[in-house]
């Protein structure tokens, strides 16, 4: 044989090994096409409700929300099952799923970093807003959880009971600051003292909340020493975090303030920290959100982060990450998985009870704090607003296998039609008040 032949065995090999790479360069580009032709419809179609919805006198998350269960199976695979498999196929959801959880663990970050609970709990009138939240919390929470345990048999029957019960009553209690800001300042009701307690009595709510989720997270990683251990671990990791950011990442930040790119070098730093903090809440068994939310938490006192933020990271966040993250959750959302009466009767369940458990617990804490009978319509209004919050614990509930599908589905309709409801009912709680009296209520106290 010639010097430098190969044996027939290895020009096989190597003619199979050629096949296999251009095969795989082939499937690459056709995955990347897929996943760009995604990005495009959702980032347009979640930009068009959003703006259609504005348009109605709504905010633009429920439109958003919207166009995340146009883009799933309740619509798009049923006008289009086969560009809707092509597209949005179990095959083609990977790099989706991971972009939103990456806007996931962003949007908890950001929420988090505009959480003002020092001021609220130390300004001297801090027991309206404890009341308010108090009262907004645990009754929709007992009526969800009350609902939840006599609908589980039908709905949830293979669902972990205790997790599956009070993470209902969770999802029934939330509150989404972030879309009440939107809503109070599109109002211009920053004067308003309804508003203003509404806005702080949410802040409170979503921290129990997520406070109690995490609970609920250790307690469906199983019985006894599981559940415990878990919560230990949480606790250490809270402490080691505190340490962190008090030792390492602050004085990191502050040193990088003056250097000649400070921004982008500052958030080079942040975005490491909240993503290893992700990372480190994930490997103990909690939700990736919880760490980002704790990062968040620690770092938000640091001078001048928030604003770098808010001009360098927000933007993108709204635009490209938020929506991936509406479609993501809406592909999990099948309208056709309320296939009976039955179901929908306990949709409308879960609506009002949730709907009439948040206006009327949160009017009772705002009445017995001495706020006026019209200031309390408004804070009651305000608080039935859910949105992105309440689609952020539902994916993780349903992440965590404590939601089933069906479950899942029915909730997030309920955030969408208790979101959107909540601009009529503000509108019409200001024009009562407008009747009531000529000058604006409540400016003053």
């Amino acid at each position: 044989m010639p010097p430098g032949a190969r044996e027939p065995g290895e020009r096989r090999h190597g003619v199979w090994r050629g096949q296999q790479i251009r095969v795989g360069v082939a499937l690459s580009e056709v995955f990347m096409t897929v996943w760009l032709l995604q990005l495009v419809l959702v980032i347009a179609l979640c930009n068009v409700c959003g703006r259609l919805a504005e348009r109605l006198g709504q905010c633009a998350v429920v439109g958003e929300i919207a166009a995340g269960l146009l883009l799933g199976p309740s619509l798009f695979g049923v006008v289009a099952p086969d560009f809707y498999d092509a597209l949005f196929g179990p095959s083609t959801l990977s790099a989706m799923g991971q972009v939103g959880e990456v806007g996931l663990i962003l949007l908890m970050f950001q929420v988090g970093l505009h959480m003002e609970l020092g001021e609220t709990l130390r300004d001297r009138r801090w027991r309206m807003p404890v009341a308010i939240a108090v009262g907004g919390l645990v009754v929709p929470a007992v009526i969800g959880m009350i609902v939840a345990t006599v609908s589980k048999d039908m709905l949830a029957g293979d669902a972990p009971a205790l997790p599956y019960i009070l993470f209902c009553g969770v999802a029934l209690a939330i509150s989404a600051v972030p879309v009440m800001a939107r809503i109070v300042d599109d109002l211009a009701l920053n004067a308003m003292a309804g508003a203003r307690h509404a806005m702080s009595a949410a802040m409170l709510t979503d921290a129990l909340g997520w406070m109690l989720l995490a609970a609920i997270a250790s307690l469906s990683s199983g019985p006894g020493w599981a559940f415990a251990r878990m919560l230990v671990s949480l606790l250490a990791y809270l402490v080691l975090c505190a340490l962190l950011v008090r030792f390492v990442v602050r004085p990191t930040l502050m040193r990088l303030a003056s250097t000649a790119h400070a921004a982008r070098d500052r958030l080079a730093v942040l975005l490491c920290f909240v993503m290893a903090s992700a990372l480190a809440t994930s490997l103990i068994g909690f939700h990736s959100a919880f760490g980002a939310l704790a990062a968040a938490l620690f770092v938000r006192r640091v001078p001048g982060i928030a604003n770098e933020w808010r001009d360098n990271v927000e933007g993108f966040v709204r635009l490209v990450l938020m929506p991936v993250f509406f479609a993501y959750a809406g592909l999990h959302a099948s309208v056709g998985t309320i296939d009976d009466a039955a179901s929908w009767m306990w949709f409308g369940v879960f609506l009002v009870g949730g709907f009439i458990g948040k206006f009327g617990g949160s009017y009772l804490g705002a009445r017995a704090t001495g706020l006026e009978p019209r200031d309390a319509m408004l804070v009651s209004s305000l608080m039935n607003t859910r949105g992105l919050m309440e689609l952020i614990v539902l994916s993780i509930g349903l992440q965590m296998q404590i939601l089933p599908p069906k479950v899942y589905t029915i909730l997030v309709v309920f955030a969408l039609v208790t979101t959107a409801l909540t601009v009529p009912l503000v509108r019409l709680t200001l024009r009562v008040q407008s009747r009531a009296t000529p000058a604006m209520p409540g400016a003053d106290k």
